[in-house]
């Protein structure tokens, strides 16, 4: 049996969904994956700089099929990235970049049919922010999940 002292472990933190409103994130990891529909799709996780509920975590994908890259490209552009022209867009060129996120919250039903809580970002959910020169590590790993 092992030997743990939970005196040194932190509690479990507060997974409820943050307040609608516009919070200043660093996009701390960018994953790639496949949507249902097999489009290229990276899911991005950002945590919040400042404020109340810094620290905390907001999700998000961006999608790359033909539908979704109107998004795509007003996502990357609030990043701060030049869409103006051709883009090799990489998940690297994204991490570490900061902006404004929206989030709502909205209802859904999980697996066993209870209906719960959760942050959704707004189809231009995004406003450019003033880049630093601060990285993205300086920001705690440690933070609460919604």
């Amino acid at each position: 049996m092992p030997k743990v002292d939970f005196s040194k472990i932190d509690d479990v933190q507060d997974f409820s969904p943050l307040p609608p409103g516009k919070y200043p994130c660093r996009l701390v990891e960018v994953e790639e994956a496949r949507t249902q529909y097999d489009d290229e799709m990276w899911k991005m996780r950002f945590q919040v700089a400042s404020g109340p509920q810094a620290g905390r975590v907001i999700f998000d994908n961006l999608v790359f099929s033909e539908a979704a890259l109107k998004r795509a490209k007003l996502i990357c552009g609030r990043l701060g990235l030049d869409v103006s022209g051709p883009l090799d867009l990489t998940t690297e060129s994204l991490k570490g970049r900061s902006c404004l996120v929206t989030v709502d919250v909205e209802d859904y039903e999980d697996q066993e049919g209870r209906t719960k809580k959760r942050n959704v970002v707004p189809f231009a959910g995004y406003e450019r922010l003033e880049q630093t020169d601060e990285p993205a590590e300086s920001l705690s790993e440690e933070a609460d999940v919604f």
